[in-house]
C-alpha cells in the first residue's frame, strides 16, 4: 500500500459478508494482509473475534497432494430478491424482483458491493450462478505449485497450540454428502477414536484431547441431519491378553454417562497391530530418531474425566507398517460411517520431522470417510455439577 494502491482487505470484505449471508451462518469476518500465509494466520489467531467471542479452535484443511475441489460451486443457495437501498417497499410485490440479484458498482476500481437489503424466497439457485457475486479467485490446479510449504503448515499448527488454541485438521470432507444422510434409511455413525496412536501404551487413558473429541462429536450429533440419523460410537483399542476389556468398557460407559453423552462403546483388540512395532522384520527407511520423554505406565488406569491430565508428548517417528495397520483397523469398522474423529498428536519439536509428521497423518487417514484430526489444549467438560 506504500504506492497508494487500494486496500485489498476492504475490496474483499463485502464478498465474504455476502457469502456468510447466503450460507445462513452466524460469523464474524476478519481479514488481514501479511507478507506470508503463516504470518497472516498468526495475526488472525491473535486478533480475530470480539470480546468474549474469540475463537478457541482453529480448523485447517489437510495438507496433501489432492487437487482442491470447490464445493461452493455445487452448493444450493436460497434465491434472494435484492432491493436497491432507495426502492419503495410496495415494489416488492412486482414481478421485476424475480430477476438476477442487483449489483451496485463500488467506489474502487474493479470492486463491486452487494446491497444487503434483501429477503428470501423458497426457490434455490446453483452455486455456479452465485459464484461471480462472491468474486473469489480460482483454486490451485493440478500442475500448479502450492502457495504453502509443508514446514510452514506444521509451524502454523505449532503457533495455534502455543497461543492456547485447539487445532483441528479436516480431511476428505469433500466426500461428505449431507443430503444422502437424510435420505438414507440406514442409520449412519459418527465414530470417535480417542487414542493417540503415536503412543499406543496410552490407548486406554483419556486426556483433554480425548474429551474434546467427545464434545465435538456430540455437538455434531445435535444438528441436522445427524440429529435424527446418526449414532455416536466410541472406540477404544485394548490388548485382549493383558487388558481387562470388560472393566475398561464399564469405566468408559460410566464416563459417558457422567458427561451425558449417549454413545455406543466398542472395545477393539489390536495386539496384532501393535506387534508390528516390535517386529524386527518391519523396517522404515524414512524413519528418523528424536529424543523425547515418554510416559511409562505398567498398568494404564481406566478412562477418567480428570482435568489434570498429563501433557502429551510431541510426535516421534514410527513405522509405516504399524500406521498402515492402524488405518486398516479403522477402515474395518467404518461401515456406514458418516465422519470420524481421530487424535492429532502434537507436532514434532524438530523441524526435520515436519514432512514425516504429515506423511504419518496421511497414511493414517488414507481411504477413510471424512476425518477430523483433533488436538485440544484446555478442559471442556465438567462432572462436578
Amino acid at each position: 500500500m506504500d504506492n497508494g494502491s487500494n486496500d485489498t482487505c476492504s475490496q474483499e470484505y463485502p464478498y465474504w459478508v455476502s457469502l456468510i449471508d447466503n450460507m445462513k451462518i452466524k460469523a464474524f469476518v476478519d481479514m488481514t494482509l501479511a507478507p506470508s500465509i503463516r504470518d497472516g494466520v498468526l495475526q488472525l489467531m491473535r486478533l480475530s473475534g470480539l470480546g468474549g467471542l474469540r475463537p478457541n479452535t482453529v480448523i485447517l484443511g489437510f495438507y496433501d497432494n489432492a487437487v482442491p475441489e470447490d464445493k461452493l460451486r455445487h452448493r444450493s443457495f436460497f434465491k434472494k430478491r435484492w432491493l436497491k437501498t432507495n426502492a419503495p417497499l410496495n415494489a416488492m410485490a412486482t414481478p421485476a424482483f424475480h430477476q438476477q440479484p442487483i449489483i451496485q458498482p463500488g467506489t474502487m476500481e474493479g470492486a463491486s458491493t452487494i446491497t444487503l437489503n434483501s429477503f428470501n424466497s423458497s426457490a434455490t439457485i446453483n452455486g455456479n450462478d452465485m459464484y461471480p457475486l462472491f468474486n473469489f479467485g480460482e483454486l490451485r490446479q493440478e500442475n500448479e505449485e502450492k502457495a504453502l510449504d509443508v514446514h510452514s503448515y506444521v509451524q502454523i499448527i505449532k503457533d495455534a497450540l502455543n497461543l492456547n488454541k485447539s487445532i483441528c485438521l479436516a480431511r476428505n470432507f469433500h466426500q461428505l454428502q449431507k443430503d444422502d444422510i437424510e435420505s438414507n434409511r440406514r442409520r449412519v455413525f459418527v465414530d470417535i477414536w480417542p487414542v493417540n496412536f503415536i503412543f499406543p501404551e496410552t490407548s486406554t487413558q483419556f486426556d483433554v484431547t480425548c474429551l474434546y473429541m467427545l464434545q465435538l462429536a456430540t455437538i455434531l450429533s445435535m444438528v441436522k441431519p445427524w440429529k435424527t440419523r446418526a449414532t455416536l460410537r466410541v472406540f477404544l483399542c485394548i490388548d485382549a491378553i493383558n487388558d481387562n476389556a470388560l472393566r475398561t468398557q464399564q469405566h468408559l460407559d460410566e464416563l459417558l454417562s457422567q458427561l451425558r453423552i449417549n454413545a455406543q462403546t466398542r472395545m477393539i483388540a489390536w495386539e496384532n497391530v501393535t506387534s508390528l512395532l516390535n517386529n524386527p522384520s518391519t523396517t522404515n527407511d524414512s524413519a528418523a530418531t528424536i529424543s523425547v520423554e515418554q510416559q511409562t505406565t505398567a498398568a494404564p488406569p481406566p478412562p477418567t474425566a480428570s482435568a489434570a491430565a498429563a501433557p502429551t508428548s510431541s510426535f516421534v517417528d514410527i513405522k509405516d507398517d504399524y500406521i498402515r495397520g492402524v488405518n486398516e483397523l479403522i477402515r474395518q469398522q467404518c461401515d456406514n460411517t458418516s465422519c470420524l474423529y481421530l487424535y492429532l498428536p502434537r507436532p514434532p519439536k524438530d523441524k526435520i520431522l515436519s514432512q514425516r509428521y504429515i506423511r504419518v497423518l496421511d497414511i493414517l487417514s488414507n481411504d477413510l470417510p471424512p476425518v477430523m484430526f483433533v488436538h485440544g489444549v484446555s478442559s471442556v467438560t465438567c462432572t462436578q455439577l
